[in-house]
């Protein structure tokens, strides 16, 4: 999955700190992101995308779905908003709670069709937000990078089964049971209820 962020330049601290979460959410994901927001030498404009092609394709309609951090003013972020909603592809609009997007001003979000998500953040929801909407995407799986180093003593016989179901296949005994454990957390209605809890509360 092809994901574009695009964030206006600025230089207030907080709005970086969001822009350098935002990446850093996405960075433990296995999508692939285009931005806007690296070094000049490699940044990426939607304007410059939408001219620019591949295979014949303008690059910005090969992305499959948008985040666009719109709390300070920018007009490109209504240019990308408005080749996001032409294109039918999903669309993240965030801004920092308590700052009126100088877009909404010409523009209700009432009349935003249901594929863009509009969201107010708090900096320590940012992440889950980010995360929500991308798993909201239908036909997208999203799998974090294991990231998280754990330690675990198990028994001879269970290294013994761990080699038994590895054996001859393409998984590590480490793969085979972080897959183990997303099954039974797919399959875990307490979890689930708790995750849709979680993704009510972020939208809120």
């Amino acid at each position: 999955m092809h994901v574009y962020f695009y964030a206006p330049p600025t230089k207030q601290p907080e709005s970086k700190q969001a822009y350098l979460s935002i990446k850093d959410t996405l960075s433990q994901t296995d999508l692939y992101v285009s931005t806007n927001t690296e070094s000049e030498e490699v940044q990426v404009s939607a304007e410059v995308m939408a001219e620019s092609r591949d295979n014949d394709v303008p690059l910005l309609e090969q992305m499959d779905a948008f985040i666009i951090e719109g709390s300070t003013s920018d007009p490109e972020v209504g240019f990308l908003l408005a080749h996001a909603i032409a294109l039918k592809k999903p669309v993240l609009y965030l801004y920092r709670r308590g700052v009126v997007p100088q877009i909404f001003s010409r523009l209700s979000q009432r009349e935003l069709p249901g594929f863009v998500k509009v969201i107010a953040y708090d900096d320590d929801k940012l992440a889950s937000a980010l995360l929500a909407f991308l798993k909201s995407i239908e036909g997208v799986v999203i799998r974090e990078v294991p990231r998280i180093k754990f330690t675990l003593r198990i028994t001879n016989t269970i290294e013994e089964y761990l080699h038994f179901k590895t054996h001859n296949t393409k998984f590590s005994k480490a793969d085979y049971l972080r897959a183990r454990i997303e099954k039974l957390m797919e399959q875990d209605e307490d979890w689930q209820e708790y995750q849709r809890k979680r993704q009510r509360s972020t939208s809120a």
